[in-house]
């Protein structure tokens, strides 16, 4: 068919221009269309950040900010907005500073059990970084979660050990976990660590009547012992 005979070149052209409009790719907007790029990240005031299970770091180090970023993401921590501030929130979006769960973490929640005998009692439990069980139990004053608070042990902190860890061994028929909880101070392009402390757990992996280990015997910070608040605050 002679589609000129039929319509005047006018109304074709038209109906040609209408056609490409409809099938022509909708532009994201701005704010979705780039991805944030760490390689922007200047940090115009001197700030302090801390993460926890970064390995192969001493006082004194420096790293550039892209990498600090990138790598706190590896372990499970957004430090943009430490570093930015926060600006207008995605619908959907974490809030800054926290510590986001592995996907290996966010698998069904491990159920919290009781026994008879109260010491026994699961506190908590979680999957380590190699998908095994770990378990805190109430315990007493001289294992499980009674005692890891002579040591201002939080219990965020025995996760980031155990999903992140350094080090890894067994020794005298224990699990050992270690990693380091690191404070830096960032500024324009780079980060520098002003202090590091390592924290190590301790965990019997015997399993009990419940199915699960007996878990978690002590954890401390090398050193003092006793876990300064900093080192705390860096799992939070």
């Amino acid at each position: 068919m002679d589609w000129f005979k039929v319509f005047p070149r006018k109304t074709l052209a038209a109906l040609a221009l209408a056609f490409a409009v409809a099938t022509a790719p909708i532009a994201a907007p701005p704010s979705q269309a780039a991805d944030f790029n760490p390689a922007d990240v200047v940090v115009e005031d001197p700030t302090t950040v801390t993460v926890m299970g970064l390995a192969d770091s001493e006082v004194g180090d420096t790293v550039p900010v892209v990498d600090l970023i990138e790598k706190a993401e590896e372990v499970g921590q957004d430090i943009q907005d430490e570093l930015l501030g926060a600006g207008p929130e995605e619908p959907g979006a974490q809030s800054g500073g926290q510590f986001a769960l592995p996907a290996i973490a966010r698998r069904a929640s491990l159920p919290i059990k009781t026994a008879a005998d109260p010491a026994y009692s699961i506190y908590s439990q979680w999957w380590d970084n190699k998908y095994i069980k770990v378990a805190v139990r109430n315990g007493t004053t001289s294992w499980g979660w009674q005692h890891l608070q002579k040591h201002n042990v939080s219990l965020a902190m025995l996760q980031k050990t155990t999903k992140f860890p350094r080090n890894r061994y067994m020794e005298n028929g224990s699990q050992i976990y270690v990693t380091p909880a690191n404070q830096y101070t960032c500024w324009l392009a780079s980060c520098r660590i002003d202090r590091t402390m390592d924290v190590k757990v301790v965990v019997n992996p015997t399993r009990l009547n419940d199915g699960a280990p007996r878990g978690v015997i002590s954890a401390y910070c090398l050193g003092p012992t006793v876990c300064p608040t900093w080192v705390r605050q860096v799992a939070g």
